[in-house]
């Protein structure tokens, strides 16, 4: 039913793209949601109808949108977003400014923006004045340490997930500006970013209660044996970590209450982070990313995640 109040919908208000183009680019309707698989079939007409549905709580746009600042303006006035998801934007952090409209927002996340040389996360702070943005994402992206101290100033946020991207220790440092963060996922792609340090910064977030580590090796003495700091915290995920089975069984006796999930590297995946730690190994000049977001340093890394869908979230 609510399938096709929200056909009825789009056919009231559809003028020059047809209802048979939205189909062809595999755009699913509900009341109050839109959803297409491949937005990359989307063209600016798309993108300006969408923008006078001014009724949409949801949007989620897969399959590289290929959506650029340009485009995002034609959605600015979508107020009553609560739920978005994009995959392959092409927007700068300049663009974000155009989100700034979306005051009922909730939850944010982008996969694979390609705007590499214009976007680190530091345009979030275009959104400072969303006060119900509780969920931010971002994956396989160009996202920097600047992306975090942005993060970092959007005080509603409760949930933060960060994964593949050129975050670094330095940066996660930022986080402890968020007293409310009660949930947080941050995975360096097997590579020397994040690192047992980041983890002593996460100890002054008191109010985290789930926290998910991966692509990464650990120790307790260096860097797990900060987690007892962590009042709250209930659910620790370690997904592809490399750990000693003693250090594993310290963990789980030193965090009782805590319900530890731990998911082995598969041998090629260790081998990957030992050779790259090896390579690179953690340091404090953070030779991958920095806080203002200069990458002149950083080496030529491939940015990837598996795919919006396995993260789950912004899926209606």
């Amino acid at each position: 039913m609510k399938s096709l109040l929200g056909f009825l919908a789009l056919a009231a208000t559809t003028t020059v793209a047809g209802v048979d183009e939205w189909a062809d680019a595999g755009v699913e309707w509900w009341e109050g949601g839109a959803f297409c698989r491949d937005s990359s079939k989307l063209t600016r007409t798309h993108y300006e109808q969408l923008g006078q549905r001014r009724e949409l709580k949801s949007l989620t746009l897969y399959g590289r949108s290929r959506l650029t600042d340009e485009l995002l303006a034609l959605l600015a006035g979508l107020e009553q977003l609560e739920k978005v998801a994009i995959d392959g934007v092409n927007i700068s952090d300049a663009g974000l400014r155009h989100l700034a409209g979306w005051k009922n927002l909730r939850q944010l996340t982008f996969f694979h923006v390609q705007n590499k040389d214009h976007f680190t996360g530091a345009g979030l702070t275009n959104l400072t004045g969303l006060t119900r943005l509780e969920s931010f994402g971002c994956g396989g992206s160009p996202f920097t340490d600047a992306g975090l101290a942005a993060c970092a100033q959007l005080r509603p946020l409760t949930d933060l997930r960060i994964w593949h991207t050129l975050a670094t220790d330095a940066g996660v440092a930022a986080l402890t500006n968020l007293p409310a963060l009660r949930s947080l996922r941050l995975a360096p792609q097997f590579r020397p970013r994040i690192t047992d340090a980041a983890l002593a910064h996460l100890a002054k977030i008191t109010a985290l209660a789930t926290l998910s580590l991966g692509e990464m090796p650990l120790t307790w003495a260096d860097g797990l044996t900060h987690l007892k700091s962590l009042p709250a915290l209930k659910k620790l995920t370690l997904d592809l970590v490399d750990i000693s089975d003693a250090d594993l069984a310290r963990l789980k006796a030193e965090l009782p209450a805590v319900q530890v999930d731990w998911k082995a590297p598969d041998e090629k995946q260790r081998e990957q982070m030992r050779r790259n730690w090896r390579k690179s190994p953690p340091s404090t000049d953070h030779r991958i990313g920095s806080p203002n977001g200069d990458r002149t340093r950083v080496p030529r890394l491939r940015i990837w995640c598996p795919g919006p869908l396995d993260d789950g979230a912004g899926a209606p």
